[in-house]
């Protein structure tokens, strides 16, 4: 995704208003409080294997790829456990590609750190593990909120001048409504993904 112009921001705009107003109280409540609970999990298993929250969030990120949010949390408690059992990779089982949870193990034990290259990734562990405000995960949903189109798009493809664009926004949108960019995100994303079947172009 390239650089918005001011045109395609006002737009985005407007459509994040509207995926914002589908949400109901319920939704509402749920997304302020997504990002705590994700963080609470973070501290705990920090103290729990004498780690630091910022690692915690960096292997649930690690091994997000095609991984339930429940069974991603079991599965980075595995990752610390076996690290602190002094298990290799191969010797356990995650709900996600190889590779990911290799680079999870290299994540746990301090050896790569998840940079500001991959501003997805880098905002989430951001989000989870310090409840950063200044901190947006624009992920596929939001970008399909932005855009108001649930046709195939990978995020990944998102530019940094673009996401910086989108982050900035979604921010002040928030901040207009007393909530921080993540909280408003979250909004998004449950509204977003429950109102699929119902969208109309």
């Amino acid at each position: 995704m390239k650089q918005r112009t001011k045109t395609e921001l006002r737009k985005i705009s407007r459509n994040l208003d509207y995926f914002f107003n589908l949400a109901t109280p319920e939704e509402i409540t749920e997304g302020k409080q997504w990002y705590k609970l994700a963080n609470q999990f973070c501290n705990n298993v920090a103290n729990e294997y004498n780690t630091t929250p910022l690692q915690v969030a960096s292997v649930v990120s690690a091994l997000s790829p095609r991984n339930r949010w429940t069974q991603n949390l079991i599965d980075a408690k595995k990752v610390f456990k076996a690290i602190e059992d002094g298990k290799e990779p191969e010797e356990i089982k995650v709900c996600t590609f190889n590779r990911n949870k290799y680079k999870a193990f290299e994540l746990a034990k301090g050896n790569i750190f998840i940079t500001e290259d991959s501003p997805k990734t880098y905002n989430f562990v951001r989000n989870i593990a310090h409840l950063d405000p200044s901190a947006v995960t624009i992920d596929i949903w939001h970008i399909r909120a932005s855009l108001k189109q649930f046709k195939a798009i990978d995020s990944a493809q998102i530019g940094k001048v673009a996401y910086s664009q989108i982050k900035a926004l979604t921010i002040k949108k928030a901040n207009k409504l007393g909530l921080t960019g993540y909280e408003y995100q979250a909004i998004i994303w449950i509204a977003a993904q429950n109102n699929i079947n119902n969208f109309k172009k």
